[in-house]
């Protein structure tokens, strides 16, 4: 019975099964700390610095790693470009003009949700790299953790006698990995966004499928002794040794002005960032990149419906709100790190708890968000028996809870693809009371 079900399925309607058994994904021990808030969509950084796993579209997962995702290092000393590396241990076939192979034994890494820590001691250099990826997951707040958005703060220690420039350069391929990233139509755009004095830069990369078009955003952030360069667009698919030079020649990229051309059908498109600071002899800086993607209106597979994703509400629902969050994510990183170490830091310090229920607590907690988490408003026309159906008038004294929090869904599994199955959630709900309870309570309404 299951099977003709599946058949039917798969095969003549041409969709997903919400529970395949014939099908299943293989386990690989890869993943890692995932990026963005609640509802918004995720994606997963493994914990060799590979972007590895894309739910952009609600409950949906693709398993790919994008090899053109990456972050490169260059250093300069007099002029000179001395070290130039991809931040990988990969030796992919594509982007062969790249200096891959970094050597895994100079790499460290660290995951305690929401964050995540990458360390990179660059053999024979003298220098030390530490990236660290922050997420705006915060107990009680119902703005800030809706953002789809990370941050990765690179903190540079020259332990040299000279000075040293250094340059980070974050490179993104246009899409997931997937083939509708040769679907054509796609195209990237340098921006820049100021706000009381603070200035971001970087790239869009407009995703432009039929359903649940998106934006992604590569920036960095301006400030003194701090420039940012860009790429508009290369080929990922190539050898890809224009970027790799323009990089090496000066540790900067060559910012064109425009918009590329918008990709033909079987073509590939990616875009890069570059930060770039003088360091001094036994000296510390640090560099601020942001991953940002905006996906406001969602459909689900029968497109009878359209979703407003809650973070619209804050940035608005017309699909150029990219620059504005990136711009937002690197001005409010500190403070988020601020409310999670001052939530986290009680439960870390108290020796009668074994570590194992700590790293337990929080980073189990990454299905939060990475649960196919979808937090979506209240359309502005809907009314109470829109909400409430033929049993529900009891709970009208609730109805201005959903208006502010709207509504809150996640599934029982990543390969189970239901919605709020309430035995499951019975058991997973203490987190979402102690941490963010108006959401408990919209879910609760809906049950």
């Amino acid at each position: 019975r299951y099977f003709r079900w599946w058949y039917k399925k798969t095969r003549v309607e041409k969709k997903s099964a919400f529970i395949d058994l014939l099908c299943a994904v293989p386990l690989q021990q890869i993943y890692g700390c995932p990026l963005g808030g609640i509802g918004g969509g995720t994606i997963t950084r493994g914990w060799r610095g590979e972007f590895c796993r894309w739910q952009l579209n609600p409950g949906i997962y693709h398993y790919e790693t994008v090899i053109a995702d990456q972050f490169t290092v260059c250093l300069r000393c007099k002029g000179q470009t001395i070290y130039q590396q991809v931040l990988s241990v990969e030796r992919p076939s594509t982007l062969q003009g790249w200096n891959w192979g970094y050597c895994g034994h100079y790499a460290f890494y660290h995951a305690l949700y929401p964050r995540a820590w990458m360390v990179y001691e660059l053999p024979g250099q003298n220098v030390v790299l530490t990236c660290r990826q922050v997420s705006p997951v915060i107990p009680h707040d119902y703005k800030d953790s809706s953002l789809p958005v990370g941050v990765f703060i690179w903190e540079v220690e020259n332990g040299r006698d000279e000075d040293v420039e250094v340059s980070i350069m974050f490179s993104l391929q246009n899409g997931m990995g997937t083939k509708e990233d040769r679907s054509g139509g796609h195209w990237n755009e340098p921006f820049a966004f100021e706000k009381e004095g603070k200035r971001v830069a970087g790239v869009l990369l407009h995703h432009c499928t039929h359903v649940n078009p998106f934006t992604l955003a590569i920036s960095a952030r301006e400030k003194a002794g701090t420039r940012v360069t860009h790429l508009t667009s290369f080929n990922p698919m190539g050898a890809g040794r224009e970027v790799w030079q323009d990089l090496l020649q000066d540790g900067r990229l060559d910012s064109p002005a425009g918009k590329s051309s918008p990709t033909e059908k079987g073509e590939v498109t990616a875009a890069a960032v570059c930060a770039s600071c003088r360091v001094p002899a036994q000296g510390h800086r640090t560099l601020e990149l942001a991953l940002a993607w905006d996906m406001p209106k969602v459909h689900f597979g029968s497109k009878e419906k359209l979703h407003l994703r809650r973070y619209t509400r804050f940035f608005g629902s017309r699909g150029d709100s990219a620059p504005a969050l990136s711009h937002h994510a690197l001005t409010h990183y500190e403070e988020w790190e601020r409310k999670i170490e001052m939530w986290q830091k009680p439960i870390l310090e108290n020796s009668q708890l074994p570590s194992w229920y700590k790293s337990a607590l929080f980073n189990e907690l990454y299905f939060m968000t990475d649960g196919g988490t979808i937090w979506v408003e209240l359309p502005p026309d809907c009314c109470a028996e829109d909400l409430q159906g033929p049993a529900g008038a009891g709970l009208s004294h609730l109805l201005p809870v959903l208006r502010e929090y709207g509504r809150f869904a996640y599934l029982e599994g990543q390969e189970y693809r239901m919605y709020n199955t309430y035995d499951v959630h019975f058991y997973a709900s203490f987190a979402l009371v102690m941490l963010w309870p108006k959401l408990q309570i919209s879910l609760q309404y809906d049950i």
